[in-house]
């Protein structure tokens, strides 16, 4: 790809160059309004446009830490599924040599020690909030953005309702999932498939009857001991850590042209 201009950011952010040549180097800051200026910032990083003040700034901010920001987790079931993930995640990080730095309560964060930031699960308002008081790559895990500015990775849940139907037939099974703080991956699920119930709390007495597609190990267990037929297709696996590590990789290096959303199979 060709080397980015500044041309090219300001026809990105449809403003002025005079405007982005200001916005980048703090000059007359109070002409422009916070929502022209974070536009324009996040622009800047996503096409990893380097002039020179901005160069430094930026290289200096190579921390080797990432950010994961998660929800505080209501039942026990959550804890231990976090837990599978984040165990997984640290372990091929750490690998990589980075620090994985886990907060919680992430309702307003400003981050400027850190290579990228990691959202899991968080609803879609909330990531857009804390993305634009941020100018690091953010990537969201088992959460639906609807934006293509960021990497979203999450399962492909028509594939697995395909699964379903190949071993128990069209209809014939619920499709069972811990509950999600995301409620735009959340609705799409529900469209997808009539049968699918989400476990808000910690006991399982309240499943639906018959055959039951699972993801979350958490449970599986359980399940099974009650008699359930069960087809588990495991939601935290290598092969999702891998393409997470894969969009972090790019979005940290800048690599344009990528589609952004990408399904776990």
């Amino acid at each position: 790809m060709e080397k980015i201009t500044i041309k090219d950011i300001a026809r990105f952010a449809d403003v002025s160059v005079a405007t982005v040549s200001y916005i980048i180097n703090g000059i007359h800051e109070e002409r422009y309004t916070q929502e022209t200026k974070r536009k324009v910032l996040q622009i800047v990083n996503l096409y990893n446009f380097r002039p020179s003040r901005l160069a430094q700034s930026l290289a200096l901010s190579k921390s080797r830490n990432i950010i994961i920001l998660m929800e505080k987790h209501q039942t026990v079931l959550q804890k231990a599924e976090s837990y599978d993930f984040l165990r997984m995640l640290g372990k091929t990080f750490e690998k990589m040599g980075f620090n994985l730095i886990l907060r919680t309560y992430p309702e307003e964060i400003k981050v400027d020690t850190a290579d990228a930031i990691i959202c899991v699960g968080m609803e879609e308002d909330k990531f857009r909030r804390l993305a634009q008081e941020n100018f690091v790559p953010f990537l969201s895990v088992d959460g639906k953005i609807c934006d293509e500015l960021f990497f979203q990775i999450y399962q492909d849940f028509d594939y697995i309702i395909k699964k379903g139907e190949k071993q128990f037939g069209k209809g014939n099974f619920s499709l069972v999932l811990l509950d999600m703080y995301n409620e735009t991956l959340k609705k799409d699920i529900k469209t997808m498939y009539d049968g699918v119930f989400f476990l808000s709390g910690n006991g399982l007495e309240s499943l639906p009857e018959g055959n039951v597609v699972i993801v979350n190990s958490s449970f599986k267990e359980i399940a099974e001991t009650q008699g359930r037929n069960v087809l588990f297709i495991p939601s935290n696996t290598q092969s999702k850590i891998d393409v997470l590590i894969d969009c972090f990789n790019k979005a940290t290096e800048r690599v344009q042209g990528m589609v952004h959303t990408v399904l776990v199979k």
